[in-house]
């Protein structure tokens, strides 16, 4: 029995094409959901945002960005305190230290500034790609793909991959989404992951990308 062939990187190209120009229609709005003003800011709000609502994240940040301007500050803090400061957001007791190791290794590594390499982030404590790469794209205005579970989910179901880590979904999309487009791309799969394609129920009749996604078939109408 013959095997279905693969799509070829210039179908994946063509498929990612048509995402971005259907997306953007329906998702105009589409962005990063966490609230910042700056690199850092951005990359503590990660930190917390590892299997937390985005909206929480944003409660909690208010008064936190507010006592905590700069590396250094996040340091200094006892564990403690910072804790209490960040208590409603779950794993606090490994957030509030991955953000005091991570922010003493800024403070003593980089002088108190978050660095704008890849290497260098994913260097630091609590720091993997995914993060590394949202920060790059939407702190530094690099082109970047952070892989959250949305964009993994989506770019599985689109068929624009075949892997399952992080890390090699991202090498996959880079190799197939246009340089200029990579941060929207991420941001109109999230949107869309968040609103049409959900994880349990996804509504395929309702979705812009029906035509387009082999996933449809595995789903009831």
């Amino acid at each position: 029995m013959a095997t279905a062939r693969k799509p070829s990187s210039k179908a994946k190209t063509v498929v990612v094409e048509q995402v971005l120009n259907r997306l953007d229609k329906v998702h105009p709005d589409a962005k990063l959901d966490l609230d910042f003003t700056n690199p850092l800011e951005l990359l503590i709000a990660l930190i917390l945002a590892a299997q937390a609502r985005d909206d929480l994240v944003n409660q909690v940040t208010v008064p936190l960005f507010k006592n905590y301007r700069t590396a250094e500050d996040y340091a200094r803090a006892p564990l403690p305190v910072l804790q209490e400061q960040i208590h409603k957001i779950n794993f606090y007791r490994n957030k509030a230290k991955s953000i005091h190791n991570c922010c003493s290794e800024i403070l003593a590594r980089y002088g108190g500034k978050v660095p704008d390499r890849l290497d260098d982030l994913v260097s630091l404590p609590g720091v993997g790609r995914k993060t590394a790469n949202i920060v790059l794209g939407n702190a530094f205005g690099r082109q970047a793909i952070g892989v959250d579970t949305h964009v993994m989910r989506l770019s599985q179901r689109l068929g624009l991959t075949n892997n399952t880590h992080p890390d090699k979904i991202e090498f996959d999309l880079t190799s197939i989404v246009p340089e200029k487009q990579r941060v929207r791309f991420c941001h109109l799969l999230q949107y869309h992951g968040r609103r049409v394609c959900l994880a349990k129920k996804p509504r395929c009749p309702e979705c812009a990308l029906e035509d387009l996604c082999p996933y449809r078939e595995k789903t009831k109408s």
